[in-house]
């Protein structure tokens, strides 16, 4: 396992690199050992001993130790030093440092100048829990430079205390959400309680106009919206209401380098839901959008969405051309950037196979999804999610050999007969006996006729990862 110190340099980019650099050389130009330990370790083979490298730094033990905690400090100081003014929050932040310097040192007009700076850029911004520290360092300040006034500023702290805790309660709720939608991928669902609580708070928020001013609430009121439309999976209202959203937020020109984050959240929502209502080159047009904007700010966070923008074109080509859809999974395997998040593993190992299903290659289909269960991120998943993955692993051995398909119907009633119980998973297994009986050839007129009542076959393509309404009238 890395280090703290190898863990960050790996995370570098050439840029940060670079820049690296010509800060150590700055900051510490007297010690060569410096630059030679970087290098090394940024170069290093995975089985290097610590004695080589004691050697190659000419150096003892207890001075290497040294040398790697101030080479780990300099590397956070110079990546606060690379970044602090590329964002309005970390600018804000740092104008609260130097009033915090210059208030140690006396200097209390300098401080309090300092602070209204501070202040300026998170008003513009909507940095209110930045606005909630400065306000509480004006207050503290106020003890000793009498010149501020007290009144307004403590007025100014309980309208931001207000407002952030508007914010606070709906990021709970959305928190929550959003987890599930990432952990169960639809395959279960999020407490109903939850979803009424969200209603109830977009529907406050929709009556105030002092709140629906402000951008930050704009979005805010824009995410709680979305998700109810993606819990309902009303994909066409959600299409309608989220291409809306992004063509006001930019004539109203709302996106900036802070809220860069939801701009491209909100284009990951356009090209999905178009792919979700069959519009497949509009999907695609809009993840060449979002590349676009993904390298817009220095391109900050390109890497945190590339893999969502793997995520559109693997799901549209999947269905209009399937080698294109395979070579960009063979494309995002190979990504350093990807490679380091298991769970996007899961991601190509599962959309491998289930295109490889759809070409009746089952044996390439089934390596590819025995390759996803064996990970160990696999038992991270939702519960839920997981039985889905075994059931399909079923469906796609079955083509395979039945003999093992019964033993993996079999594994997966002994391991997750609790949750099969549950009537959230009535349909589950109910779609494992019709296949256990179809392997011992009952008859299965009447149980297909009654589980094919259950729900439409849209309604199962979109519920199951492979459908069982289709698979039931393929085979049965």
């Amino acid at each position: 396992m890395n280090s703290r110190l190898e863990t960050v340099i790996d995370s570098l980019s050439k840029e940060e690199v670079r820049f690296f650099k010509l800060f150590l050389n700055r900051t510490v130009s007297a010690s060569r050992k410096d630059v030679n330990l970087f290098d090394f370790l940024r170069k290093r083979k995975r089985d290097y001993k610590t004695k080589d490298l004691l050697k190659k730094l000419n150096t003892s033990a207890g001075n290497y130790y040294t040398l790697k905690n101030r080479l780990y400090h300099e590397l956070n100081n110079s990546m606060v030093w690379q970044h602090i003014w590329k964002d309005q929050q970390s600018k804000s932040f740092s104008f609260v440092l130097l009033s915090r310097i210059y208030k140690n040192k006396g200097e209390l007009e300098l401080s309090f100048n300092y602070l209204k700076k501070a202040e300026k850029e998170a008003l513009d911004s909507d940095l209110y829990e930045i606005l909630s520290i400065i306000y509480s360092e004006v207050l503290h300040l106020s003890h000793e430079l009498i010149s501020i006034d007290v009144d307004y500023y403590i007025e100014q702290k309980r309208k931001n205390i207000k407002t952030l805790s508007e914010i606070d309660e709906i990021d709970l709720l959305l928190t929550k959400i959003m987890y599930d939608v990432k952990t169960k991928q639809n395959f279960s669902n999020s407490n109903i309680s939850i979803f009424k609580l969200l209603k109830s708070k977009y529907n406050k928020i929709s009556r105030d106009n002092n709140l629906l001013k402000n951008s930050r609430f704009r979005i805010k009121l824009f995410n709680m919206y979305s998700r109810l439309l993606l819990n309902k999976r009303d994909y066409n209202s959600l299409e309608i209401f989220v291409i809306k959203s992004y063509d006001e937020f930019e004539i109203d020109k709302l996106f900036d380098r802070y809220n860069h984050n939801d701009k491209l959240t909100m284009l990951t929502y356009i090209a999905n839901c178009l792919f979700k209502t069959n519009k497949y080159n509009q999907s695609l047009r809009y993840a060449e959008i979002l590349l676009k904007n993904m390298c817009e700010y220095d391109s900050f966070l390109y890497d945190k969405y590339l893999f969502y923008y793997y995520n559109i074109l693997v799901q549209n080509y999947s269905i209009t051309d399937k080698d294109k859809a395979l070579d960009y999974l063979d494309k995002a395997s190979k990504n350093e950037v990807i490679k380091k998040i298991p769970a996007y593993n899961s991601f190509i190992y599962l959309n491998r196979s289930l295109i490889f299903y759809d070409l009746d290659d089952f044996k390439r289909s089934k390596q590819n999804i025995s390759r996803l269960i064996m990970q160990e991120d696999f038992l991270f998943l939702d519960k839920s999610f997981q039985l889905k993955i075994l059931i399909t692993s079923v469906i796609i051995i079955y083509n395979i050999s039945k003999k093992h398909a019964k033993e993996k119907i079999n594994e997966i009633k002994n391991n997750y007969n609790t949750l099969l119980k549950t009537e959230n998973h009535y349909r589950d297994t109910m779609f494992l006996e019709l296949i256990s009986k179809k392997l011992s050839a009952s008859d299965l007129v009447k149980d297909k006729d009654i589980f094919l009542s259950n729900i439409t076959d849209e309604e199962s393509k979109e519920l199951d990862i492979i459908g069982y309404n289709s698979w039931v009238k393929e085979y049965i």
